[in-house]
């Protein structure tokens, strides 16, 4: 009974968050195009609802990582009664991608952006180096999951 709960929730989240992105991405490619007094650069096209399909991904992002976050830490308080050793253990991986981030934030540049037409507050040292540590992070955990990829069927096939 429980399983079926479950099963029947996520299917109802999962299609009401497909109708709602479909509706938002519908009024950004069918919606028209933003009044010309409020163009940022006259001669590109801006579409109207770029905003709400931007806050859409941001609330899809903030959900992710909301629920991410609640498993993890369940995950880990069960695995902690069950298995300490091994719970602490994934402990360290996360320590190592806060270290992970720390190096990149710090690899960061934060020279100000010459950007026509923008004046927004986010053409700062700390958000640039932030959107550096982004970019980064995600470089090397692109190549670290090649090379996982890659090198374990090779070891796994040694034994």
């Amino acid at each position: 009974m429980a399983v079926t709960k479950i099963h029947r929730t996520s299917r109802t989240v999962l299609i009401i968050g497909v109708l709602i992105s479909i509706v938002v991405m519908g009024l950004f490619y069918f919606g028209g195009q933003a009044a010309p007094e409020d163009l940022v650069a006259g001669d590109l096209s801006q579409p109207l609802f770029t905003d709400l399909l931007l806050y859409w991904a941001y609330i899809l992002l903030a959900l992710t990582v909301i629920v991410l976050i609640g498993f993890a830490v369940t995950d880990f308080l069960r695995g902690l009664r069950e298995n300490p050793k091994k719970a602490l253990s994934g402990l360290l991986v996360l320590l190592i991608l806060v270290a992970l981030l720390v190096i990149t934030y710090i690899m960061g540049d934060g020279t100000l952006l010459n950007i026509p037409g923008y004046t927004g507050s986010d053409n700062v040292p700390t958000m640039l180096k932030m959107t550096d540590m982004w970019l980064y992070s995600c470089y090397v955990m692109l190549v670290v999951t090649l090379l996982a990829m890659i090198v374990l069927p090779l070891l796994s096939r040694k034994k």
